[in-house]
């Protein structure tokens, strides 16, 4: 078709070449060239002519092959129409074959179709309680034996004496104390086979000692995340090596061990705390050690003063008692009048009472500020529960549960550290008092002491000078008013 297009166009651009062509010598190399030109031009029509019957010969090709898949096609939709047709028709003679069979059982049946119902109810509640019986650890693929309780056809004989096996099997199991090997999983996710003891459909036990859970979809055992304590894990040890007859069980098969995961640990009660609950026990912290310092400390002093108390002739100055009794010979070296000498040693006692009683006002301060940063804790704590009412509601309680354990907690947390400060406050005063008690009635004998052996001086210097009374005055007054003078300057500084 192009061909045929261009050569009129050719034709005519050759007529209008010829028509140009000027006369002359060159005309017969212009004649050429176009006869060059028309073959060209030929030559161009016949590629185009098989151009375009080989592209015509190809879309042949195609058409044929295309009606051919639709040929093809209309054949297998028929086909399909036809079985169609042929499954409809069976399906309808299953239907109607199927109703006729149905009557026929329940006619046969008779009234044993109730019964028949209730053996495949008791089959059905039968494998709910075999999937969670502990017993399935060690007879697995018991509830297969009960397929029959879902079908819609009459039990046999077999699978009734089946039933009434299985029943019996697990009424047995029950009652006893079995030992088997088993496959563990344990804690941490591996697999291991052990020997383990089952009590009833209660509890199961291995040799170490592990509480064990049993896992219904897997048929399998698993260790407890969260045992019991060490004391029930021995003993459970202690059981299965045949050593003893006792054994802690969980009679709910599995669910009071199982909530023991979700007791919270002690380290996780201190988080719950929060900060507040921090700071109560550093202070508790601070103040115990305080109190068992000074309580070991006092305990020491005491046991100078009263090896002071045996040996009151060697006088130590490594102890209160020691010091005050110096202080009183010191004083009666220099022949201090009664009342000097009792100003003295009080307050040689007073510089010891310091030394007994310290570290006891810290530590009434923190019992008495304990209590108070737990009624800290409750406030934040509640205020942080009506934060998340606000923001989500009441829907969920967990959302509510963090706010109000800190409030606990810190609470707790207060009366803890406080009642053992208030204990070790009133044992380190008792403590305290009892030897202030024990220096100021050392002091008091030290200075009736004074006192008679001064009356009994007074005595022995009349008997001597009864006759001659106007000089023993003199010199009464005169050996009394020495040691004030000499001590004057001492007493003043003292003052």
């Amino acid at each position: 078709m192009m061909g045929q297009t261009l050569m009129p166009v050719l034709a005519g651009g050759l007529m209008l070449a010829l028509m140009l062509l000027p006369a002359g010598p060159a005309h017969s190399a212009q004649g050429q060239n176009l006869d060059n030109l028309l073959q060209e031009v030929r030559q161009f029509q016949r590629e185009d002519s098989r151009i375009d019957r080989s592209r015509e010969q190809e879309f042949g090709l195609k058409l044929a092959e295309q009606q051919q898949q639709l040929d093809r096609s209309k054949n297998r939709l028929e086909q399909a129409q036809q079985r169609q047709e042929e499954l409809k028709q069976a399906f309808d003679g299953n239907e109607a074959m199927l109703l006729k069979l149905t009557e026929k059982l329940r006619q046969r049946s008779g009234q044993l179709g109730e019964v028949f119902g209730v053996v495949k109810q008791n089959a059905r509640e039968l494998q709910g309680q075999l999937q969670d019986s502990m017993v399935s650890a060690q007879l697995p693929q018991r509830t297969a034996l009960l397929s029959f309780a879902d079908s819609k056809r009459i039990p046999t004989l077999d699978e009734l004496e089946t039933l009434w096996f299985v029943l019996q099997q697990e009424a047995t199991e029950s009652g006893r104390v079995a030992k088997f090997d088993s496959e563990i999983i344990a804690a941490d996710g591996s697999r291991k086979t052990a020997e383990v003891v089952r009590i009833g459909t209660f509890t199961a036990v291995s040799a170490e000692g592990q509480y064990l859970n049993y896992l219904p979809a897997s048929e399998t055992l698993a260790e407890l995340p969260r045992q019991p304590g060490a004391g029930d894990q021995q003993q459970a040890a202690a059981f299965v090596a045949g050593n003893s007859q006792a054994l802690m069980f969980d009679p709910t098969r599995g669910s009071l061990l199982g909530l023991l995961d979700q007791v919270p640990t002690l380290e996780q009660r201190l988080h719950q705390g929060g900060y507040v609950g921090y700071i109560i026990l550093g202070l508790g912290a601070i103040g115990l050690l305080v109190a068992l310092l000074r309580l070991l400390l006092l305990g020491i002093t005491g046991l100078q003063v009263s090896a002071q108390l045996r040996k009151p002739e060697k006088l130590s100055a490594r102890n209160p008692l020691g010091r005050v009794l110096q202080s009183a010979e010191a004083g009666n070296n220099r022949q201090l009048p009664l009342e000097e000498l009792e100003l003295q040693m009080d307050e040689a006692i007073l510089r010891e009472v310091p030394k007994l009683e310290r570290g006891q006002s810290l530590i009434k301060l923190l019992a008495a500020v304990a209590p108070l940063l737990g009624l800290l804790g409750t406030v934040t704590g509640m205020i942080g529960t009506f934060q998340s009412i606000t923001l989500f509601g009441t829907s969920d309680p967990k959302l509510m549960a963090g706010g109000i354990s800190q409030a606990l907690i810190t609470t707790v947390f207060g009366l803890i550290v406080a009642i053992p400060l208030l204990f070790s406050h009133s044992l380190l005063s008792s403590r305290s008092k009892a030897l202030i008690m024990i220096l100021q009635r050392k002091s008091l004998g030290v200075l009736a002491q004074h006192r008679s052996q001064q009356r009994a001086g007074n005595l022995e210097v009349g008997h001597v000078h009864k006759d001659d009374a106007p000089t023993a005055a003199v010199s009464d007054t005169s050996a009394t008013d020495l040691p004030l003078n000499t001590v004057e300057p001492e007493r003043n500084v003292v003052a």
